[in-house]
């Protein structure tokens, strides 16, 4: 916009035109443009930091999220183990009880038995 308004200041006023040369007209041209080139890359680049940091943050919170879901299938598979593994522990539990009493059983029998043959 400032270029313009300098352009257009430079073909109004004709005296000033007249004594400015191709090549000073060209300078004048030039820096105008790099000024603005200049404001624009400026703009650019904290448009690009903005993103940045935005995108910055985005990342930190699927980050939190990742690690909370590991968290979660960690304890979900944690507790699906313990209800697997609990109810076998409890069966070879009872089995190993029903063991003992078996042999306890057995070993009645056969005083049972033993005692029947004194006996008659």
């Amino acid at each position: 916009m400032k270029f313009i308004t300098v352009l257009y200041s430079l073909l109004v006023a004709s005296p000033a035109i007249a004594e400015l040369t191709k090549e000073e007209l060209r300078a004048v041209i030039r820096e105008e443009i790099a000024v603005s080139e200049k404001r624009t890359r400026e703009y650019i680049d904290l448009k690009i930091d903005g993103l940045d940091r935005s995108l910055s943050a985005r990342i930190d919170a699927v980050d939190k999220r990742l690690g909370d879901m590991r968290l979660m299938v960690i304890a979900l598979v944690g507790l699906i183990a313990a209800a697997v593994a609990i109810p076998q522990i409890v069966i070879a539990y009872k089995e190993r009880d029903w063991k003992e009493i078996r042999t306890e059983i057995q070993q009645l029998r056969e005083m049972v038995e033993a005692l029947q043959d004194v006996s008659s």
